[in-house]
């Protein structure tokens, strides 16, 4: 049995075989910037810097909805200037937002934590 193979993605059709085998085992794959190949089949793949992550907190007891909406507006001119091909938002699940993020025009991918691998600060 050959052991799994990871390399770039090359075509968008590769990038979809990765999607559509994650979405085939139950999960959810966005982005995929490598493929992990097992023989002739897809067993994996990586998302690797591909995306950028945006993380806002805003004070729960100083900044007014409304506020909150103009400043949200304001990241997101940014980010589409900085990424067209979109990028990912955490929602913590304690947010007063949590529950309008959809209607805001965000998809939720899955529920999952976010780690972070190194101290940055």
């Amino acid at each position: 049995m050959p052991l799994p193979k990871a390399r770039k993605i090359r075509t968008p059709e590769e990038q979809q075989l990765v999607i559509n085998a994650a979405i085939a085992d139950n999960d959810k794959m966005t982005y995929p910037t490598h493929i992990i190949e097992k023989g002739n089949e897809v067993v994996g793949g990586w998302s690797l810097g591909s995306i950028p992550l945006v993380m806002v907190w805003h004070k729960s007891d100083a900044v007014s909805a409304k506020e909150s909406l103009i400043l949200n507006n304001t990241f997101r001119t940014i980010m589409d200037d900085r990424s067209p091909n979109g990028y990912f938002i955490a929602c913590n699940n304690n947010s007063p937002y949590i529950n309008h993020m959809e209607k805001f025009g965000y998809e939720p991918i899955w529920k999952t934590n976010l780690f972070v691998s190194n101290e940055i600060i």
